[in-house]
């Protein structure tokens, strides 16, 4: 498959289903917790931060040779020993990207799906497709994406517009501001890293057939992404309203249980899990390819395939340190989830900043 034949459909499908795949664990719960019946206002405001990630990582390219991925650009304009600590943040992030997914989805499979088969097999399980599916590279990835985007989208309208259907909730959305004016918008900027797998951005763009479709593809990307993002945090708070929703594990798997579209057509959870799988793998092997890339670039290896094996060992071995489901669930939403804009926004943000420097520089 030649390269750097990756279109505009396929890298906003890549970025839309690594930024939303989270929506199917706790994470609107987590969002309702912090902004009570204001949860959807935490999305929005943290959705109005998602263009300095891609402004960003977009200077950076810029302000380097053609050509260049995230990577190669930061150690191009930061030197080899700050570009490489940089770089090294980068690789952590979508390491732990990969080993959080993986083991909050296998707990969703073990806890509610399938109890009585063990974690380990569950971890196994969906680790290998998805380091299949890493191994093959990008342009496999952004073409299974543009394949399944449609298939995602359009069960998660019927998840949400079959839940309001079965029970809604007229006043979910009050009081207005929630648990607090500045509650809601303290969190809200805090949780601008809900956005923060756009980061991926940095690997796609590069394989892009022409510059001038950069823009289109990320705007594309945030604007599905949000509106995702803040109809599932709406409709949740009308099907589940506050404070029935925080004591709602995993609300989308519930949500599914409840649907009745008449007498003959109930419990349609088993056709929605097969789309959170496929899902869920994908979104896996981005995380694995990403980090991956990221290894060998800094290496300077000329193919990442090598580094895809003894990485899913570590990403199995980091899957199985969290103690229990919250455990995990808690490694996530405070860490992650409160410092993931220091990788996507931070990071090359002022990366960008010293190439503008430096090019100012040899100019003068």
């Amino acid at each position: 498959m030649k390269k750097h034949h990756i279109g505009i459909h396929e890298v906003a499908s890549v970025g839309i289903i690594f930024i939303i795949t989270k929506i199917f664990l706790p994470l609107p719960r987590a969002m309702v917790e912090i902004g009570g019946t204001a949860a959807w206002m935490i999305i929005l405001i943290a959705a109005l931060f998602c263009p300095l990630c891609w402004w960003g990582i977009k200077g950076v390219m810029t302000n380097a040779k053609p050509g260049s991925s995230l990577i190669t650009a930061t150690e191009e304009i930061m030197g080899p020993y700050l570009g490489s600590l940089i770089n090294l943040s980068y690789f952590s992030f979508f390491f732990m990207v990969a080993f959080m997914i993986l083991r909050e989805f296998s707990e969703v499979l073990a806890t509610d799906i399938i109890p009585r088969t063990p974690l380990s097999f569950i971890l196994l399980s969906l680790l290998i497709p998805a380091s299949v599916v890493a191994h093959s590279g990008i342009e496999v990835l952004g073409r299974i994406s543009w394949i399944t985007i449609g298939l995602v989208v359009s069960s998660l309208a019927i998840l949400l517009f079959g839940g309001v259907l079965t029970h809604s909730e007229p006043n979910a959305l009050v009081p207005f501001w929630g648990t607090g004016k500045s509650q809601v918008i303290s969190s809200g900027v805090v949780k601008s890293s809900l956005f923060s797998e756009f980061l991926v951005f940095g690997f796609l763009i590069p394989r892009m057939r022409k510059q001038e479709e950069w823009a289109k593809a990320a705007w594309w990307c945030i604007t599905i992404s949000f509106l995702i993002l803040l109809c599932t945090i709406i409709a949740y708070l009308f099907i589940f309203p506050y404070p029935t929703a925080i004591r709602v594990n995993f609300p989308l798997l519930e949500i599914s249980r409840i649907i009745i579209f008449g007498r003959w057509i109930q419990r349609v959870e088993s056709i929605f899990l097969i789309v959170w799988l496929i899902c869920t793998v994908i979104k896996l092997s981005i995380a694995v390819y990403c980090s991956t890339v990221t290894l060998s670039q800094m290496l300077k290896l000329p193919t990442h395939q090598p580094l895809i094996f003894p990485l899913m060992i570590c990403i199995y071995s980091f899957a199985i340190l969290p103690t229990s489901e919250m455990s995990a669930v808690n490694w996530d939403q405070d860490f992650l989830r409160v410092y993931g804009s220091i990788f996507s926004i931070c990071l090359p943000l002022l990366t960008w900043g010293v190439g503008i420097l430096r090019k100012k520089r040899r100019t003068t």
